[in-house]
């Protein structure tokens, strides 16, 4: 009586197991990994195999790294996406997850430098205003002429023009890229070709395109020209 009871008990766990290691397969394949991961979770506790284990980490991987990125935590996603590169994946399932990882670590880096970039575009705008303002300021002591003075002092030179431009490429964390003027646009701003030197020790090196930038002279906005 008490080995039937045990079969009737195993059999239930098994049941459990199987259950829940089919819906968290199932969840795989929409992609919804905090669903999947909440299933191999269930069939862990029944089962406690190898193969529930590596399923419930990696899903569980995935749906945090997913639900940061989509919250722009792109850094803390990207430590999540790392993590699940190096796991050691013994199955299928498992496999597949690694494969979705490192397709989505570069990804999620390329995200953490747009967001840095975008970070540091709006620092030049503010401190050139601020210099900007300080000039007028000048400008409005002198009593002869102070509207001529405002406009003189608003006009951006092209030195100020290429600092913006550095600044908005954020050159100083790529020091093989270079920057020169290049002409004047129809409209009166300043174009800048930004490049670098396949071998910066010959002038004559051949030269690679990072981007043209142009700077509106009055309102110092930088863009990039298509």
């Amino acid at each position: 009586m008490v080995v039937f009871f045990v079969l009737i008990a195993s059999g239930c766990v098994t049941r459990n197991y199987d259950s829940n290691m089919d819906l968290g397969k199932s969840q795989l394949n929409e992609e919804n990994y905090l669903e999947a991961h909440e299933a191999f979770e269930l069939a862990y506790k029944e089962g406690k195999t190898p193969k529930s284990r590596e399923l419930m980490d990696l899903s569980g991987l995935l749906a945090s790294g997913m639900k940061k990125y989509d919250e722009q935590d792109f850094e803390s996603a990207k430590k999540d996406f790392e993590e699940a590169t190096t796991y050691k994946a013994k199955y299928r399932e498992g496999k597949q997850m690694v494969s979705k990882a490192e397709e989505m670590h570069p990804v999620s880096d390329s995200a953490t430098i747009e967001a840095v970039v975008g970070n540091d575009e709006a620092k030049p705008a503010e401190e050139t205003t601020e210099e900007g303002f300080k000039a007028e300021d000048e400008a409005a002591t002198d009593t002869k002429g102070k509207e001529g003075s405002k406009d003189s002092d608003r006009a951006l030179s092209k030195s100020q023009a290429e600092k913006l431009v550095k600044d908005y490429v954020d050159m100083e964390n790529f020091s093989h890229l270079q920057i020169e003027y290049d002409h004047d646009a129809e409209k009166g701003d300043y174009i800048f070709h930004v490049f670098e030197v396949d071998d910066p020790s010959q002038k004559s090196g051949h030269k690679t395109t990072w981007g043209w930038y142009g700077v509106n002279k009055e309102t110092k906005e930088v863009y990039e020209v298509m």
